[in-house]
């Protein structure tokens, strides 16, 4: 009598299992067409946060050493030095243009996807929590805050898709990191060369990074019931006192 009651339990644990993956993977399309919808569904599924987690940063260590293998590195590291080099002897302008290599600029890439996006995600993350605690918004713990920014942050792999449909468009190895940042307001609007004075702030402001201010915004209303303009207070208030202090530390 007990076996058949096993039998039924262990089918239906697949079943479950099964529906919960089609559920996950479906949200990686969805957020983009249905993004309050989506939000609100990965809302109670914390441990969905790696999949689009995963799907960013290893998709970036993908792309940063198909860039290292495929630039021209002695191109590239004139173009990084040019802004310093007059304040450089010989000597040093020789031996940090020796510094440069594939290998070198494999390694700081990977640092960067790893380390760089994960940290990032964090003080989000952590930015979130604690409004949510002086706030006494429903969603207390760490780890949805965590799962908040790893689903509104997916638009950048489309920025990713971007860049890449750049280089397999160019047959040339001289490629600026600027020019195949195809979605950051840099490249579409400012147009200041690389490793020059306010580039990163020119840079770091991307359609995809917009994006997600967006999908932010949207899912802090959905979680939280706010109208849509307390919500972007909330989500816009930090990433404009950030961009206030690097402007004003470019004009020093």
């Amino acid at each position: 009598m007990d076996m058949p009651v096993c039998v039924a339990k262990q089918n239906h644990e697949p079943g479950k299992s099964m529906t919960t993956q089609a559920s996950a993977f479906g949200s990686l399309l969805n957020i983009f067409f249905e993004p309050r919808k989506t939000l609100d569904g990965v809302r109670g599924h914390v441990a969905w946060l790696w999949l689009p987690l995963l799907l960013v940063v290893g998709l970036s260590c993908l792309f940063q050493v198909w860039y290292a293998t495929r630039v021209d590195v002695s191109w590239f590291a004139d173009q990084s030095l040019a802004d310093s080099a007059a304040n450089m002897t010989a000597d040093q302008l020789r031996d940090a243009h020796n510094r440069f290599s594939t290998g070198s600029m494999t390694f700081f890439g990977l640092a960067g996807s790893l380390i760089g996006v994960t940290v990032w995600y964090l003080a989000q993350a952590l930015y979130f929590f604690f409004v949510a605690k002086v706030g006494g918004y429903a969603q207390q713990s760490f780890g949805s805050w965590l799962n908040f920014i790893s689903w509104t942050s997916l638009p950048g792999i489309l920025g990713l898709a971007a860049s890449a449909a750049y280089m397999l468009s160019t047959s040339s190895r001289q490629i600026s990191p600027v020019d195949i940042d195809i979605t950051s307001l840099n490249t579409l609007l400012f147009h200041v060369p690389y490793a020059h004075n306010g580039q990163f702030i020119a840079s770091s402001l991307r359609i995809t990074t917009i994006w997600s201010w967006v999908l932010m915004i949207i899912g802090l209303s959905a979680w939280t019931g706010k109208n849509m303009k307390q919500a972007a207070v909330v989500v816009l208030a930090p990433y404009a006192i950030m961009y206030a202090l690097f402007i004003a530390k470019a004009l020093i």
